[in-house]
C-alpha cells in the first residue's frame, strides 16, 4: 500500500513521505505522519509543502493520502473541462461576430457611463471597431439619469482593432464591451 501511494504521488509530480513515529512501551507506533511535497522553482526553499499531518493509525493516513490524490485529480479534470468550454465559447464568439454588430460597455464609479462600438471590419479573430453615438430615449429622464440607445452608423471616434478572446471585448482596463444582443436600451447616470 505504501509503495503504491508513493508511486501515485510521484506520477502527480509530488513526493510523499510516510513516517511511523513515537513508539509506545511495547514498541508499536502510536503516531503516523504523512508529508506531501511539490518541487517548484518559485518557492524560497525549492519546494512547497502541500500537507503535513499526524494520524492516530496507518489506515487513516492511507485514507487521507488517497483522498488527497482523488481531489487533486478531480480539480485537474474540472480545470481541463473549463479550458475546453472557454475555447469553444471563444470560437463560437469569433464566428458569430459580423460587420455592423454593436458592442456596449457600461462602466463607472458612483455613476454609470455607457459607450457603444460598432464593428467596421472583421478578419479572423481581429475586429476593427469605431465608437458610435448614443441617443437619449424621450421620457426616460430621471434624477441625473436616463436610458440611451446606440445609433447605428453615427460614428464619433477613430477606428481601433481588438481581438475577440471571449464573449465580449476588453476595450481598456476599465471597459468591457459585450454584444448588444436583444437589449433595446441602457441605463446611464451622472453627477452634476
Amino acid at each position: 500500500m505504501e509503495a503504491q501511494l508513493i508511486k501515485e504521488f510521484a506520477e502527480e509530480g509530488l513526493k510523499l513521505t510516510l513516517d511511523s513515529a513515537r513508539p509506545d512501551a511495547a514498541g508499536r507506533p502510536i503516531a503516523f505522519v504523512a508529508t506531501g511535497i511539490r518541487e517548484t522553482k518559485r518557492a524560497r526553499m525549492g519546494y512547497k509543502v502541500e500537507f503535513c499531518y499526524r494520524f492516530k493509525n496507518a489506515e487513516r493516513m492511507y485514507q487521507y493520502c488517497e483522498g488527497f490524490l482523488a481531489g487533486r485529480r478531480e480539480a485537474a479534470a474540472r480545470k481541463e473541462e473549463r479550458k475546453v468550454a472557454r475555447a469553444a465559447a471563444r470560437k463560437e464568439a469569433q464566428e458569430n461576430v459580423k460587420k455592423g454588430d454593436i458592442f456596449v460597455a457600461s462602466w463607472g464609479w458612483e455613476q454609470t457611463n455607457v459607450d457603444a462600438y460598432q464593428v467596421v471590419e472583421k478578419k479572423g479573430a481581429t475586429v476593427t471597431f469605431r465608437e458610435i453615438g448614443l441617443k437619449s430615449i424621450e421620457g426616460s429622464e430621471g434624477f441625473m439619469s436616463d436610458r440611451v440607445v446606440p445609433v447605428k452608423d453615427a460614428f464619433i471616434g477613430e477606428e481601433f482593432k481588438k481581438r475577440i478572446t471571449g464573449r465580449g471585448i476588453n476595450i481598456s482596463d476599465y471597459q468591457y464591451a459585450s454584444p448588444m444582443g436583444d437589449r433595446e436600451d441602457f441605463y446611464r447616470s451622472w453627477y452634476a
